[in-house]
């Protein structure tokens, strides 16, 4: 039997010897009384031909003199010190292996003595274990896990860490909700129509306060033990897969959190942004992300957004090191291999070295064709998202590998559409301009919309008005590129971003203590029921008329305030009507008569998600302000 992956990752060699014995066996391979650590802790023989650069970790290594490594199928190709005491580089070439496998790697330390640590090799990835299939179009469903539901209690508190319990009362403090609290849910998010779940990340976040949401890494190799453990992650993606929804991983290359394990024990310091001088406010980013595309740019500009830590417990990562740029792409496809993520979702992309960046996803799609990735790049306007795509016509984007990138752009339209409402370029004519510019793309259906998320004000709030709120989800959820929803919008949530923590809420019904559940449709009040069937009906739409919601999108412009799209399939067409004047209109005449072409039979939905018939001419009835149509067509 082979040890298991997480007996490999930390290994802690005993029992502890007393010192006399340990100086009489100083020519032997010895257990060690300090942590050491591999990482990657496993590899597969087909991905990227077997080769593999490991980091090997030890309190006790010093500077070591020497590697090696006995195994008939396993080569030791090559090994380094690190560039500070008690890391070593080891290169090995495991392509060769035929059966699953541990392969022994030796260290000699700084002191002579020889420390004995693992890799576990499979000669094969699992093909079954990944689902992709991203041609589907699939809804996307973000979810905060710490916030959706609490599965396991037992996690609530973990010995060692630094934060302690939970506090439901507290908006920074851990709720304890955990990635079973995700797996007993997979029936609701299916019924929801939900295709693909990204989580926000859910490696280990060791600090003392507002350990919560994921973006602060201590260690790149471990789940948060108060989410679960690595087997968890993997039978959550399991799961999900049996119920046809893909997990998209949520990686943060350009910063970790100040107490990760390799800051405490440093492998380099020139892996981290280090200014003169403490820190201060001043040595944040500038948060301008358009210096990495702006050609009449100044260095100093640059450097500040590129360089700048993001928040003081987060420090920036200098990727153009070659050395860190290769341990973060690996621990990428480790994640991808050992888990069977489908897709990954690149937090604050355009922060990082953009050549170090576009590097390391170009590397996973390279591993990984099949899988998705799109990145968050918080930009204004669609030239600079579209920049950062694979197939771009000017930036990064001919090297990035991106699929697509997280399209701020269209949500910022929808923002204004509904603030500012009939107008040419303006308002709801700022939609339409948007989505014209996806000439800009190779692959605009590929960019994932959004209306909120948890970072911004809930869209219903933002919205302001149920009808405004509704029509926006209508054009999410059927408009061009991949919609993601905001766990809780479709429950009706409806707080603001002041601060943060605000839209971070519960969902009720998470926590064994709760009253009610409205995971259940016995448990949701009134308005909850109404915002679900809203969106159930728009998303079992979306799920059900698949050739029409992966095939062409038309619009026209919009007049006095109308705007109109239709998502042609093969045999049946969706059409979209929103008035977003102040006043009723309807659609001018003749503007969907190229959709109704050989109509056998029209259908509109209702607001509870059922459908009526409706005749051809009803299309151009008169809506009431911000009123929003939704017709099927055959």
């Amino acid at each position: 039997m082979h040890k298991p992956i997480s007996k490999i990752h930390n290994v802690i060699c005993g029992p502890w010897l007393p010192v006399w014995v340990a100086i009489l066996l100083t020519g032997s391979t010895l257990p060690c009384r300090a942590q050491w650590t591999v990482d990657p802790p496993s590899w597969w023989g087909d991905l990227e031909g077997g080769r593999v650069e490991l980091l090997v970790s030890g309190e006790d290594m010093g500077t070591p003199q020497g590697v090696n490594v006995t195994h008939d199928e396993v080569a030791l190709t090559g090994w380094r010190p690190a560039a500070l005491p008690g890391h070593v580089w080891v290169e090995l070439e495991v392509g060769a292996v035929t059966e699953a496998t541990d392969v022994d790697i030796e260290v000699v330390t700084e002191r002579g003595r020889k420390r004995k640590v693992w890799l576990h090799v499979e000669p094969h990835l699992d093909a079954g274990r990944r689902l992709d299939a991203w041609d589907e179009a699939p809804l996307m469903y973000l979810i905060m896990p710490d916030r959706f539901a609490n599965g396991n209690p037992e996690n609530d508190r973990v010995a060692g860490m630094r934060e302690q319990g939970v506090n439901r009362n507290e908006m920074y403090a851990r709720h304890g909700g955990d990635l079973q609290g995700v797996m007993d849910h997979l029936p609701y998010l299916a019924n929801l129509g939900v295709g693909a779940v990204w989580m926000t990340p859910v490696v280990e976040n060791d600090l003392a306060q507002t350990s919560y949401h994921g973006y602060a890494c201590t260690d790149s190799y471990a789940v948060d033990p108060r989410l679960g453990s690595l087997e968890d992650y993997k039978e959550l993606t399991r799961r999900a897969h049996e119920h046809g929804i893909r997990i998209v991983h949520d990686w943060v290359p350009n910063h970790w959190g100040n107490l990760h394990r390799l800051l405490s024990h440093p492998v380099d310091s020139a892996w981290v942004h280090h200014w003169p001088g403490g820190f201060s406010q001043e040595k944040t980013t500038n948060y301008r992300s358009t210096t990495v595309l702006d050609p009449h740019g100044i260095p100093e500009d640059l450097r500040g957004f590129n360089d700048g830590w993001f928040d003081r417990m987060m420090p920036d990562m200098d990727q153009s090191n070659a050395d860190l740029q290769r341990y973060m792409g690996t621990n990428i496809l480790w994640w991808m291999a050992e888990v069977g993520i489908d897709g990954l979702r690149i937090d604050t992309y355009t922060y990082g070295d953009q050549q170090s960046m576009a590097a390391m996803t170009r590397r996973v799609a390279d591993a990984f064709p099949a899988s998705f990735m799109f990145a968050e790049a918080w930009v204004y306007g669609s030239a600079k998202q579209a920049a950062l795509v694979e197939g771009g016509f000017h930036g990064w984007g001919d090297q990035t590998g991106l699929d697509g990138t997280v399209d701020f752009a269209w949500h910022f339209a929808m923002q204004e559409a509904v603030h500012e409402g009939e107008g040419w370029e303006r308002g709801i004519g700022k939609v339409y301009e948007v989505l014209a510019e996806d000439f800009l793309y190779l692959h605009p259906e590929n960019l994932v919309t959004f209306l909120d998320n948890h970072d911004t004000h809930r869209w219903i709030a933002e919205a302001g008005d149920v009808n405004k709120a509704k029509a926006g989800l209508a054009m999410l959820l059927l408009g061009r590129g991949i919609p993601c929803l905001y766990y809780g919008t479709e429950l009706g949530f409806q707080t603001r971003c002041e601060p943060d923590g605000q839209v971070r809420q519960d969902m009720p019904g998470g926590w064994a203590e709760d009253k009610r559940t409205a995971f259940e449709a016995s448990g949701r009040t009134s308005t909850e029921t109404s915002w679900f069937q809203w969106v159930h009906g728009l998303a079992t739409l979306r799920q059900t008329c698949h050739d029409v919601m992966t095939g062409k999108m038309e619009h026209t412009f919009p007049r006095q305030g109308v705007y109109a799209f239709a998502r042609l399939g093969d045999t049946s067409r969706v059409v979209v009507v929103v008035n977003a004047s102040s006043e009723p209109r309807s659609l001018h005449s003749g503007g969907a008569d190229a959709w109704l072409e050989e109509a056998q039979n029209i259908e509109r939905m209702q607001e509870d998600g059922t459908w009526v018939p409706c005749s051809i001419p009803g299309i151009y009835d008169a809506l009431q302000s911000w009123e929003c149509a939704v017709y099927r067509i055959q």
